[in-house]
């Protein structure tokens, strides 16, 4: 039987500056960072994840929620670092959806909270989906 599947992660992206640069100003662990030096990869990245979730009922609020609670102590360093090294941030999420019937859609939202949270720092929403 298949089942959704979903990831949600912030990143910050930038041409410049490095992402243990990123890490060091943050004071908070990547769950993954990719740099412009290796091959095809045309920016450097910083990014924190909730790690790939797989289930037949799929929460993106909570999700998305666990990720700003993580972030949200940093909010105003994050911000600052968006401005002031011109960054792109976002809130991505990845879904891999069920194609059978019998298993719930993913529940695809946000809370206030984290919507005030990605206006504070700048960030705008990336939500892809697949057929899995």
């Amino acid at each position: 039987m298949s089942v959704n599947k979903c990831e949600v992660y912030f990143k910050l992206v930038s041409d410049d500056i490095d992402p243990d640069e990123i890490t060091k100003l943050l004071g908070i662990q990547p769950t993954k960072v990719r740099k412009k030096a290796q091959p095809r990869q045309k920016y450097n990245s910083w990014e924190y994840s909730s790690g790939k979730e797989a289930s037949e009922v799929i929460d993106v609020y909570k999700m998305s929620s666990a990720i700003i609670e993580a972030l949200y102590p940093k909010m105003g360093d994050i911000a600052k670092i968006v401005k002031e090294k011109n960054l792109f941030s976002e809130l991505q999420v990845v879904l891999w959806i069920s194609m059978d019937d019998s298993i719930s859609t993913p529940a695809i939202g946000f809370e206030k909270e984290t919507i005030a949270f990605l206006t504070k720092v700048g960030a705008s929403i990336d939500v892809d989906t697949y057929r899995n």
